[in-house]
C-alpha cells in the first residue's frame, strides 16, 4: 500500500480494515475505465476506514493514464439519453443559480456544458480523454484537455459541476479543496456520486454496478458531509438524481447478472424508448462555501 493510501481519504485515520480482494488478474486498460464499461463487481482491493465508513481502492495509484487513453463509443452512442439527464439537472441548478460563469469538471464530451450553454451559462468543461476531448471540440463546445486544477480554468467560477467524478479520484480532499479557491465567494458546487449504503447497494453487495474498477471510492451519507466541511463547504441540500436509458440499455444491463446461458440479444426497437430511472442508490448535492 502506499502513502497515499495507507490513510482514509476522508478523515485521515489510519485504521483501514480489509473488505474485499482484488480482481485485477492481469493488467488493467483502458477499457476497463470507460463509462459504459459492465463489469459489475470487479474493482481493486477494497478498503473500508473503521471510523467513518469510507471505502477506497488502495493498489490503483496510477489511473489518470487510463482516462487519458480512455475511448468509448458506446458513451457517444447514447448521447441523447444523457443530455436528457443533463437538461434535468440544469433545470435543478437553475433554483439556486440561474446564470454565471460554469465549468464541468469531468465533462466527457461536453454533455452538460452544451446543456448549460443551452440555458444560457457561460459554460466550459475540462476532461483528461484525448478521444472524449477531442469528440467535445469537434462539436464546438469548449471543453480543455486535462485535469483539474489547470491552468486554463483558474476562476472564479459561479458554479462547478462535479458529477459522477469523485469516485474516481485518489485523495478527493485535495481536488474538492482546489474546487472550493476556484469558486466564487458567493458560487456552488453540483457533486453526484453513488451511495454505498443505499438500498440497492446492500441488497446487491458486490454485484452493485457501482463496484468497479473505475470506482475507487464509495460514499455514505455521513462520510460525504465528513469531506465537505473538511474542505470548507456547506451543505444547502442533498437529494436524489434521476438517469435516462434506453429499455434496450437496461436490458442489456439487467442480462448482465444472469448466467450467459439466459441471455438473450435485446430488440434494437427499444432503443427508441427513453424512461427516466430513479434507483436512489446516488446523491445530487448542492453545496456553497461555508460562511
Amino acid at each position: 500500500m502506499n502513502k497515499a493510501t495507507a490513510y482514509c481519504w476522508v478523515c485521515q485515520s489510519p485504521d483501514l480494515r480489509l473488505i474485499k480482494k482484488s480482481d485485477v488478474r492481469a493488467d488493467l486498460k483502458s477499457e476497463n475505465f470507460a463509462i459504459t464499461n459492465f463489469d459489475y463487481g470487479k474493482t481493486g482491493e477494497l478498503k473500508q476506514c473503521i471510523h467513518c465508513g469510507f471505502i477506497q481502492c488502495t493498489d490503483l495509484d496510477d489511473v489518470i493514464s487510463f482516462y487519458e487513453e480512455l475511448r468509448d463509443p458506446e458513451y457517444e452512442n447514447t448521447r441523447r439519453e444523457r443530455k436528457m439527464q443533463e437538461e434535468r439537472l440544469i433545470r435543478y441548478l437553475a433554483r439556486y443559480k440561474r446564470d454565471g460563469r460554469l465549468l464541468d469538471i469531468g465533462a466527457g464530451s461536453g454533455i452538460l456544458v452544451e446543456a448549460a450553454l443551452e440555458r444560457g451559462y457561460r459554460a466550459e468543461g475540462i476532461e483528461p480523454s484525448r478521444w472524449l476531448h477531442n469528440t467535445a471540440v469537434s462539436l464546438g463546445l469548449p471543453v480543455h484537455k486535462g485535469i483539474f486544477p489547470h491552468p486554463d480554468t483558474p476562476g472564479p467560477y459561479d458554479i462547478i459541476t462535479f458529477v459522477d467524478v469523485i469516485e474516481h479520484v485518489i485523495e478527493p480532499a485535495l481536488l474538492l479543496s482546489a474546487i472550493h479557491e476556484a469558486l466564487d465567494n458567493e458560487g456552488i458546487l453540483v457533486l453526484v456520486t453513488p451511495d454505498v449504503r443505499s438500498l440497492a447497494a446492500r441488497l446487491l453487495r458486490y454485484k452493485w454496478w457501482h463496484y468497479r474498477f473505475a470506482h475507487i471510492g464509495y460514499f455514505n451519507r455521513r462520510n460525504l458531509n465528513m469531506i465537505l466541511e473538511r474542505t470548507g463547504f456547506e451543505v444547502l441540500r442533498i437529494t436524489r438524481p434521476a438517469w435516462y436509458f434506453t429499455l434496450r440499455y437496461l436490458g442489456i444491463r439487467f442480462l448482465s447478472f444472469l448466467p450467459r446461458f439466459l441471455r438473450f440479444p435485446v430488440p434494437k426497437i427499444l432503443d427508441k424508448i427513453t424512461i427516466p430511472v430513479n434507483l436512489r442508490d446516488s446523491f445530487l448535492v448542492i453545496c456553497r462555501k461555508s460562511k
